[in-house]
């Protein structure tokens, strides 16, 4: 899973408009992320204040804090407006055509709203830094 936490609220409509801009073969459809007929995954866009944003954001807070190495990180998670769940799926293709086929949506997501990355069982990231190694969490 990856996380996206945006400091500006984004919505499902505007990321899958988004994404069409980009590549016209990559749809949200009912929370279906898609390379044409392709899933790719699931995708879910949850607005500040709504419980699954806020547990979402718990738990990943407190994972954070769990390594000792999150003091810049939290307040900026803290004032999120939004957080986007990608839960990929590799099916067949394998993780690397997968990321290769999902990757405009690293992209659009910056441009909607700057923000940070979390990746299960990898880290926090910053664009393409890593602000806060999570990996054995």
């Amino acid at each position: 899973m990856v996380r996206y936490y945006a400091a500006q609220p984004i919505t499902s409509k505007a990321l899958h408009q988004a994404l069409q801009a980009v590549d016209p073969a990559l749809k949200i459809d009912l929370g279906e992320l898609l390379h044409g007929d392709q899933s790719l995954g699931q995708v879910e866009v949850n607005q500040a204040s709504g419980d699954l944003f806020e547990d979402d954001l718990r738990n990943t807070i407190r994972v954070v804090e769990s390594t000792g190495h999150g003091a810049a990180v939290v307040p900026r998670l803290r004032a999120s407006r939004a957080v986007v769940v990608a839960d990929l799926d590799w099916g067949t293709r394998g993780p690397d055509a997968t990321l290769a086929l999902v990757a405009p949506l690293w992209n659009v997501l910056r441009q909607l709203s700057p923000g940070l990355a979390q990746w299960d069982g990898h880290g926090m990231y910053d664009g393409d830094q890593c602000v806060v190694d999570l990996r054995g969490r």
